[in-house]
């Protein structure tokens, strides 16, 4: 099979691996406990219900709670995210809001004071770009707090925001999912575009000429196709390095657009999710399970795949343990995460072990004594990691799903790049017993006799047989084959078969 080589765009933003943080959750900077980091005054608010690090998140209210998390307590843990692996964090919003998780801003141009302000921001930036990491963020398009003075002055009456919104006659007004504090934003209004991502001076552009790297963009569905492809079209210009990224909890094919109408670079890819921990929990079987890749494949398109976060759980949703309810289901799961087509997104604590329910309690603060952490949880991830990240078929190699044309109930499939050889086939055998069977192989770069060695070590080695393998892989496990070269004089992969 030919595969054409992604651009290098794709290539660079499909090879990062991004740990996602909760900001109020992650860590206090400086070595501060929760009581004397909430002694400050950016904690005087309405409401506050002020806790130590350790209580639950259960306990009301739910958005007004504070632990004390900022931004200073992230740079603080860089260096644990590089331990594991990681190139990239994205982080929920972090602008001026009065609540924990601050998607209802009442000032897109100010970091929240409980985050540290500014100054906090421009310290994580230099320290993620002196480790060659990437900062993205979380814009809410959509909706602001009623507490936003753009609201304020509209609600009061200013005729020239009162159309940045959408009131009734009877002075109602539309609210995302009929969240009264959420006003929505009228997007159709070219001023409200203007001050959001269109302008130099908009959110959109004031926060990537300041030094992140990407955006992240809330509830994409609401937000709206037609705002995405201007968006992706005018940020482009200016800075055209910038990974723009929607979150649409479902199959999100159309909104990647094609090259003549280009939406989002890449989607939360909750496809993969869902059909993962359907398969994974005995909701659907194999056959399923294949064709949900190739689905996305097709819907997608490849550099549309390569873009989007492969993603297990988030802060809107029950932690991957918590779900599938054991530690081996789970790291079924996380194989499957870091070798489909996408850029594989950990949720902080998901390293580790850590549990949580539906929303808040996925929003447990983040475990720091090792006593605490799962760490077989751990190796597997940072395993993951170093076979992901040494195989650029892995990285950005296309795919083509195998599953389905066997018996038994495995997600099988192949990724491999235009360079001869560099190719990686992957076995989640999730049958109750091994499974053990000639698979042909519709690939042309490996050739008959070249060796293949599971990554994971638990199935043993294979041979090449004129286009086809003989895999053992035992039940409830996953391989990750890779050819090798065992001849100390002689090359499978020679320079002359490369494109």
């Amino acid at each position: 099979m030919h595969t054409t080589a992604p651009d290098a765009f794709t290539r660079r933003v499909a090879s990062a691996v991004v740990y996602q943080i909760f900001p109020e959750r992650f860590a206090i900077g400086g070595g501060l406990s929760s009581q004397q980091k909430l002694a400050g005054d950016a904690y005087a608010v309405a409401n506050a219900g002020l806790r130590d690090w350790d209580d639950s998140p259960q306990v009301q209210p739910w958005g007004q709670q504070f632990f004390g998390g900022d931004l200073d307590g992230i740079t603080d843990k860089l260096d644990y995210l590089v331990d594991l692996g990681i190139t990239g964090v994205y982080l929920t919003p972090v602008f001026a809001a009065p609540s924990n998780h601050k998607y209802d801003a009442t000032d897109f141009f100010t970091i929240d004071p409980m985050f540290g302000g500014e100054d906090a921001l421009k310290r994580l930036i230099e320290a993620l770009h002196q480790r060659g990491m990437q900062l993205t963020l979380d814009a809410v398009l959509n909706h602001v707090s009623d507490q936003h003075p753009w609201f304020v002055a509209a609600k009061a009456g200013d005729a020239a925001l009162r159309d940045w919104f959408s009131f009734a006659d009877d002075g109602s007004h539309q609210a995302w999912q009929d969240f009264g504090f959420m006003p929505e934003l009228n997007l159709a209004n070219a001023a409200v575009r203007d001050r959001l991502y269109r302008q130099p001076d908009s959110l959109v552009q004031h926060w990537l000429a300041r030094g992140i790297d990407n955006w992240r963009f809330d509830v994409a569905q609401d937000v709206g196709l037609p705002v995405a492809r201007e968006m992706r079209r005018i940020v482009g210009q200016r800075f055209p390095d910038a990974l723009l990224l929607g979150e649409l909890n479902g199959f999100a094919g159309s909104w990647l657009g094609d090259t003549s109408q280009p939406g989002y670079h890449g989607m939360m890819n909750y496809w993969y999710r869902t059909a993962l921990l359907a398969w994974l929990g005995g909701e659907i079987d194999g056959v399923q399970m294949n064709h949900a890749i190739r689905d996305a494949r097709s819907a997608y398109g490849l550099n549309g795949l390569l873009c989007s976060w492969n993603m297990l759980s988030s802060h809107d949703t029950p932690r991957l343990i918590t779900t599938l309810g054991s530690v081996a289901r789970a790291q079924l799961a996380m194989a499957a995460q870091f070798t489909l087509p996408g850029i594989p997104l950990v949720y902080y604590g998901e390293e580790i072990g850590m549990e949580g329910g539906a929303d808040p309690d996925c929003r447990r603060t983040m475990r720091w004594n090792p006593s605490q952490w799962n760490v077989q949880q751990r190796d597997w991830v940072k395993r993951l990691i170093t076979i992901r990240q040494a195989n650029p078929a892995l990285q950005y190699g296309e795919v083509t799903v195998l599953g389905d044309r066997l018996p038994g109930n495995a997600l099988v499939f192949l990724r491999h790049t235009h360079q001869a050889g560099q190719a990686a086939l992957v076995v989640i055998n999730l049958a109750e017993q091994a499974l053990q069977l000639r698979l042909l192989l519709p690939y042309s770069h490996w050739y008959d006799g070249v060796p293949l060695r599971d990554a994971l070590g638990r199935a043993p080695d294979c041979k090449v047989q004129a286009g086809s393998v003989v895999i053992d892989v035992p039940a409830g496990s996953a391989a990750i084959y890779q050819a090798f070269e065992p001849y100390q004089h002689y090359t499978f992969f020679k320079p002359r078969n490369q494109d």
